[in-house]
């Protein structure tokens, strides 16, 4: 079996739901981290503004008026000192720029600030705190902080902007993308490198099988194994049951669904299966009675992994249908039959010639012998030079003596032929056809009126076309409901015990490839025809 499948490897199903958790981990995680960042930058960004601010002003306070320069001087180391802030100016109590210095640029021309509005200058009147204002920032700048410069009486001199750029912003953001990026992408390459690990070591679990294809390797062979007529059962080290097939249900009156996983004791009390384990020896054709009290055969084999003893397997076959197939396709059942039928018929014929020369009629009696076999040798030669198969030849030879002591005329027909070694199919399998068919045709004839001529006729019919067998009875005939389950295993007429020999003939016949037609007319009789004819490939296998 092919062991790859037509979608996605295991290594391709682990990799993408690894890769898809990483790259929500990461989406989330990276989301979180920068809110988190940006608000903790956003946070020092404000104390590290209003203390610039606010200490700026209380300089400019304590310096006054007379010394700009150093105010401009002050304004200049400070935006180099803070790396956090990018521009700082000074304004007078008017609102007009007096000194401005740009870290980023190095430009300090004041003129090219716009003067604060009326309505910024009047909030930072009123407050003591540094205000945090954007609306009034200078071109380019995103996030400012101004605040008043105070004299010792409390008046107004002035007043001062610590901002920040966008970019600033912009940088603080990628810098945060750059990490979790970075985070995100080794954590992809080791969840990576661990998938394929982790379906490496889950192939080798599975035989090297891909999930889907060991899935329907396994279901195919549990359905192979619910086919069989074989009972299977196993059970692991505990003595659990492991599985069940349909047939061992059957054979010991179990419960499928409920038995699987249940300890073996209290589903199958009286097992022995458990001891294979503790001796470690296989045991073959043990007998055993069921609980439907029918005699089974089984084989019992302990399970071994890596040189250690992990369960047991027990096969379970019903000892009287292995007797019954075996005796069947063997033909063993009709020459034993056969024998039987010619002893009963020639120890009736033994007690005419012994009365005929009891009552002295000597003549008679030689004449009745030279008949009888006379008869007997033409009817052994007939059947000879038309079947040249021994075993075939033996079996007609047989039921005709059983014929006899039915009651019955067993006739051959004149055009039938068979080679030795026939094409079609193996002399076994005739002799199963035509062996159940001819039993099949005695049976129906004890159910015809006494007062006919009970009547069997056999034909076999071999050409290159093909091959014919067919049995004729002039029987009573079969009902429709009987003759739609003919073939099935246990349908009968005649009671418990049998059913098995119509259903061996068409298995024989399914196997070969053959067909098989009934005609059944009540009151009429019954014929059955079975076909074979050439194949390109040969019979098919069973």
């Amino acid at each position: 079996m092919d062991k790859s499948t037509a979608g996605h490897t295991i290594y391709q199903r682990i990799l993408r739901v690894s890769v898809l958790g990483i790259l929500v981990a990461m989406v989330l995680a990276t989301g979180a981290g920068l809110w988190i960042s940006l608000d903790q930058e956003r946070e020092a960004r404000d104390r590290t503004l209003t203390a610039a601010v606010q200490a700026s002003a209380d300089a400019l306070a304590l310096a006054g008026p007379a010394h700009a320069q150093a105010a401009a001087d002050y304004v200049e180391r400070t935006a180099h000192s803070l790396a956090a802030i990018d521009l700082v100016a000074v304004y007078d109590q008017d609102g007009i720029p007096k000194a401005y210095y740009d870290a980023t640029t190095g430009e300090s021309d004041a003129g090219t600030l716009t003067p604060l509005d009326d309505t910024l200058l009047a909030r930072l009147q009123e407050t003591q705190t540094p205000l945090l204002d954007d609306a009034q920032a200078p071109a380019g700048a995103d996030y400012c902080a101004y605040t008043a410069v105070r004299g010792t009486d409390g008046t107004v001199n002035g007043y001062v902007m610590a901002g920040v750029y966008l970019r600033s912003i912009r940088q603080t953001i990628q810098r945060t993308l750059i990490v979790f990026l970075s985070i995100g992408l080794a954590a992809l390459g080791v969840g990576t490198l661990l998938s394929l690990q982790l379906a490496r070591r889950i192939k080798d679990d599975l035989l090297g099988y891909e999930p889907d294809a060991f899935r329907d390797l396994f279901l195919r062979r549990m359905e192979l194994l619910d086919a069989l007529d074989e009972g299977l059962l196993a059970i692991d080290r505990d003595s659990r049951v492991l599985y069940l097939n349909r047939a061992a249900a059957e054979l010991l009156s179990l419960d499928k669904g409920s038995a699987v996983g249940q300890p073996l004791a209290a589903v199958y009390p009286q097992s022995t299966i458990p001891r294979v384990m503790v001796s470690g020896q296989p045991e073959y054709n043990f007998s055993l009675e069921s609980f439907k009290h029918v005699r089974i055969l089984t084989d019992r084999m302990p399970i071994r992994r890596d040189g250690q003893i992990v369960g047991a397997v027990a096969i379970f076959r019903n000892r009287t249908e292995v007797a019954n197939l075996a005796r069947e396709l063997t033909g063993v059942q009709h020459i034993v039959e056969a024998m039987r039928a010619y002893t009963h018929e020639f120890m009736n014929k033994l007690h005419v010639i012994l009365g005929l020369l009891q009552l002295g009629e000597a003549k008679q009696a030689e004449e009745y012998v030279l008949q009888l076999t006379q008869t007997r040798a033409v009817s052994v030669r007939r059947i000879s030079q038309q079947i040249a198969e021994p075993s075939v030849a033996a079996l007609l030879i047989g039921k005709s003596c059983r014929a006899a002591e039915l009651g019955v005329r067993l006739t051959l027909t004149p055009e039938s032929r068979l080679r030795a070694d026939n094409d079609f199919l193996p002399a076994d399998s005739i002799i199963t056809i035509l062996g159940n068919l001819i039993e099949n045709a005695f049976d129906a004839l004890a159910d015809a009126p006494a007062d006919i001529l009970h009547e069997v006729t056999v034909s076999l019919c071999e050409s290159d076309h093909g091959l014919i067998l067919s049995v004729d009875d002039n029987g009573p005939g079969m009902e429709e409901a009987m003759r739609a389950r003919l073939f099935h295993r246990g349908a009968t007429t005649k009671g418990t015990g049998h059913g098995t020999g119509l259903f061996l003939v068409k298995r024989a016949v399914d196997t070969y490839g053959g067909e098989i037609r009934v005609e059944s007319t009540k009151g009429v009789g019954s014929s059955f025809i079975v076909t074979f004819r050439p194949a390109q490939d040969g019979p098919a296998g069973g």
